[in-house]
């Protein structure tokens, strides 16, 4: 049995929004920090996850980044690995003050680009006690190189108009997330659309678009670069068809992450939320918690 409740906390200037799952009857229970990927928000998917987790003893708390989903900031929709990276921080203290859960045993979860954040993350926090990257962002350099040099230079100007119109006051400039291939989307490779979607949940706070500006920062978040540092045991899940994420360079990730499991399906970047690869994703996931948060 579950018990699922609403959590607000800080993060700078602005209120983040959180859900916070206990197992019942659990006096204590270690906690799994989850949060998600390039425009995702915490009711995607990741409530199916949660449930899985909170049914092997571990609480879990999910929450959407400051200007995204029911958290604050504006403009909405801006992309900012260095504020994101500021919110888990943020989530990690607001964790650690709960008496209801155990703030010495904590994991992190992430999926995705957020799959690159847990790597930073535990790069900067030694006290966290376990790692899961499900298909992580390992390179976004290298992923980058993959648009095509006119693509880059449009959204760059764009990006560049956007972030001095903001100096000014003028709105902000948007860019769509998701699209098909030939689409001016961030994300458009062929996968994309269909998979991308199929994670919005009906009425949630969200829009197809990204500010124009995140564009000048996410090619250059290379999770690669700080691998070294991360003492945490890390499991790392990718998918050999994974048309955003490279295999190679999460190879390449995991040859840089002491003590870390790399793990590797025959899959695309968007199966591993959904039956029936979610099950073997999710059971695994459970497993390697467990293992590092609970006591034996």
């Amino acid at each position: 049995m579950t018990v699922k409740r609403q959590v607000n906390f800080n993060s700078g200037s602005e209120r983040c929004a959180a859900d916070l799952y206990l197992p019942e009857g659990v006096e204590a229970p270690p906690v799994v920090v989850m949060g998600h990927g390039l425009g995702g928000l915490r009711s995607f998917r990741i409530p199916a996850f949660a449930e899985r987790f909170v049914a092997r003893g571990l609480a879990v708390f999910a929450f959407d980044y400051r200007h995204w989903g029911d958290s604050g900031g504006e403009p909405r929709q801006l992309l900012s690995p260095r504020r994101q990276l500021e919110d888990w921080h943020a989530a990690l203290a607001c964790v650690r003050g709960l008496a209801v859960v155990d703030g010495s045993r904590v994991g992190v979860w992430g999926t995705s680009f957020g799959g690159a954040h847990v790597i930073h993350v535990a790069a900067q926090d030694h006290a966290i006690r376990a790692v899961v990257a499900q298909v992580p962002a390992a390179d976004t350099a290298s992923a980058a190189a993959a648009f095509g040099v006119g693509y880059l230079l449009q959204a760059t100007a764009l990006g560049v108009a956007d972030l001095l119109g903001s100096l000014v006051g003028m709105r902000a400039l948007y860019l769509p997330l998701v699209g098909r291939p030939g689409d001016r989307a961030i994300m458009h490779t062929p996968e994309c659309w269909e998979g991308y979607m199929s994670l919005v949940t009906e009425g949630a706070n969200w829009r197809n678009r990204v500010t124009a500006r995140s564009m000048l920062s996410i090619p250059f978040y290379r999770a690669t670069r700080v691998a070294h540092r991360v003492q945490a045991p890390t499991l790392l899940m990718g998918g050999l068809k994974d048309s955003l994420v490279s295999i190679d360079d999460l190879r390449i990730l995991a040859g840089r992450l002491p003590g870390s499991v790399l793990r590797e399906y025959d899959c695309n970047h968007f199966q591993p939320y959904f039956p029936p690869l979610f099950d073997d994703f999710v059971r695994e996931q459970a497993d390697f918690l467990v293992q590092n948060l609970l006591p034996t």
